[in-house]
């Protein structure tokens, strides 16, 4: 398929010819790794403390594991990367803490060095060294803080508070939030849409129902990390909003952010305010009720929404929709109603491989408040794929298992995962922004298996993928006429539990081949034509498309035309001369090529 493909000129329908088109709507879903100056944010793992503060800072002698850079898993002895590949962490961290005390270093090849106090600002710094890149073990860093005494009048061992840990390259004095590696990463594509569901903790942030979560105790810069402090003050989520609000203006496009089932009305109106006063104007906000509450056996949102259904009188998947359009009217509150569908953009997310779920969702919409469309902007899906050829040993053909299941999930109605089921369902109902996508990309290996798993890793790594991801994207989505959709993760490593990022190396965008793909997949034009050299070659006019029953081609000039489905084979095959209309009424929905003059265009069978 690759050979078949890799030929061919890409057009989409007409009837316009080259015009100027948007761009493919392409997001990401951002992670923790890299992002922070400070690298004291990245980690909440304090232990052998007598207790903490509001902040989550110790209030006694402790110790705290720093950093982890090992890949998994090697704590086991054994890796599961076949490369063995590891991001370096060497260098020299400039560090400082507000109070006194004691600093020792363990771990791989690091040291501490030019410990001193300054008792008038009550500020002790040092210089922590990390090398061994790249030998074993590379990136595990403890520190123990002993004789600890947190103001000159506080007795000995009563913790410290304001550890900063600054990443090589920035000093003490730098005023950076966030490092220029990860901005750069941030921007390594002309995303549209930025996904803060992993970077605030919303998988594991809710509380035990009844509790709420308030605004007066939500996560601020002041806090000891940004991530979960559960073992520490007890604040379950990541980021705080000034952090999360400061790196959008800086990357100034749109932002999807997931609110918390457990957070009052208070908090999510002084929310709505907060971005309305601090938010770039010219950035749209998607907003999500938790992330994939289609689950009533997730460990923490499921057995929340299940338990406020309960109180409320019904469904699972009911209070999850009446949730959804909660928060629309919060928003609407402060905001005002026309932004809505506007700069707010409110998602109600659904389940990929059970579609009904989302009727049961835009049903109770309907029949309680009234049309969905006055509340929801979209309804979302996730778009992974795993492979047809999971257990070959050849990476390439892992990956061209990939394209196959891709391509089921495009043309095989039968399947619950076929993915016209939901973007039909949003065009039915009528919603601005059609189907998104919350999530999606290749979905193996994953669980924790290691059956063949070197294979199925370095398939991530192989120029294969980049087919895999334009066809997951574009022929499996923007073809089919599906909206916005965002990519799972930006990084991450690889490994048994997934190889979720576009790299696998903050520092390095681009060590494989998925950021190129995604960059060929966002500058791909909606409609219009791509021709190498000739933008005046002779098209034929199609239409309907997408098309149901039957479909008419237009021709002024006599063509030789071929159809195929989006394996190469070919379902019909002619001559077109002025007009000639063809019955499509056998044909399985999907995608379809129609081949004339060296030329390609895409039409869709509904």
């Amino acid at each position: 398929m690759k050979h078949v493909f890799n030929t061919l000129i890409v057009l989409a329908l007409l009837p316009c010819l080259a015009a100027a088109q948007p761009q493919f709507q392409l997001g990401v879903n951002l992670v923790n790794d890299g992002a922070f100056v400070n690298i004291a944010n990245h980690t909440a793992r304090y232990s052998q403390a007598s207790g903490y503060d509001s902040f989550g800072w110790p209030m006694s002698d402790f110790q705290l594991v720093l950093m982890d850079g090992r890949p998994v898993a090697e704590w086991t002895n054994q890796i599961d990367d076949p490369e063995q590949y590891r991001v370096d962490y060497s260098g020299t961290y400039q560090c400082s803490f507000r109070g006194a005390g004691d600093v020792q270093a363990s771990g791989t090849a690091v040291a501490i060095q030019n410990l001193s106090y300054d008792a008038q600002s009550n500020l002790t710094t040092f210089e922590l060294t990390v090398g061994g890149f790249p030998g074993p073990n590379h990136g595990l860093v403890f520190l123990q803080f002993s004789n600890t005494q947190r103001t000159p009048s506080s007795p000995m061992n009563s913790g410290i508070t304001e550890l900063k840990v600054h990443r090589p390259g920035y000093p003490l004095s730098s005023t950076k939030t966030f490092t220029d590696e990860y901005i750069a990463l941030c921007q390594a594509a002309d995303f549209s849409c930025y996904r803060f569901y992993n970077v605030q903790n919303i998988w594991s942030g809710e509380p035990i129902y009844p509790a709420k979560t308030t605004w007066e105790n939500r996560k601020t810069p002041l806090d000891a990390a940004q991530v979960s402090l559960a073992g520490t003050s007890g604040k379950l989520d990541g980021w705080c909003w000034e952090y999360i609000v400061e790196i959008s203006n800086i990357l100034k496009k749109d932002i999807w952010v997931c609110i918390p089932i457990s957070c009052d009305e208070d908090y999510v109106k002084n929310l709505a305010q907060y971005l309305m006063d601090e938010l770039d104007p010219s950035i749209n906000i998607y907003v999500e009720s938790s992330n994939e509450v289609w689950s009533p056996t997730h460990m923490t949102h499921g057995a929340y929404n299940q338990a406020d259904a309960q109180a409320r009188g019904i469904t699972f998947d009911q209070n999850h929709a009446r949730r959804t359009v909660e928060l629309s009217n919060w928003f609407a509150d402060v905001w005002g109603s026309d932004a809505i569908n506007n700069r707010i953009r409110v998602i109600m997310a659904g389940q990929h491989a059970y579609h009904g779920r989302s009727d049961n969702h835009l049903n109770y919409i309907n029949t309680t408040f009234g049309p969905p469309k006055n509340y929801i902007y979209a309804t979302s899906s996730a778009l992974y794929f795993g492979s047809e050829q999971a257990a070959s040993t050849v990476p390439e053909t892992v990956a061209v298992g990939m394209l196959q299941d891709i391509n089921n999930q495009i043309n095989d109605d039968q399947l619950s995962t076929y993915r016209l089921n939901h973007i039909d369902k949003a065009e039915m109902w009528d919603l601005p922004g059609g189907c998104t996508s919350y999530e999606g990309g290749p979905h193996l290996p994953a669980g924790g298996g290691t059956d063949n798993l070197d294979a199925q890793i370095q398939a991530h790594r192989t120029q294969e993928m980049l087919n895999v991801l334009k066809r997951n994207y574009l022929e499996g989505w923007n073809d089919l006429g599906g909206g916005l959709a965002m990519y799972f993760t930006i990084a991450s490593g690889y490994n048994r539990y997934g190889c979720w990022g576009l790299t696998d190396d903050y520092t390095n965008p681009d060590r494989n081949f998925k950021m190129q793909a995604v960059r060929e997949i966002i500058a791909r034009t909606t409609t219009g034509i791509e021709s190498p050299g000739n933008a005046t070659s002779h098209a034929i006019e199609i239409a309907p498309n997408p098309f149901r029953v039957s479909i008419t081609l237009r021709s002024e000039l006599p063509a030789n035309v071929r159809i195929a489905d989006v394996l190469g084979r070919t379902v019909w095959e002619g001559r077109a001369e002025g007009v000639r209309t063809i019955s499509t009424a056998e044909w399985r929905p999907g995608v379809y090529m129609i081949i004339s003059n060296g030329q390609v265009q895409k039409v869709v069978k509904r």
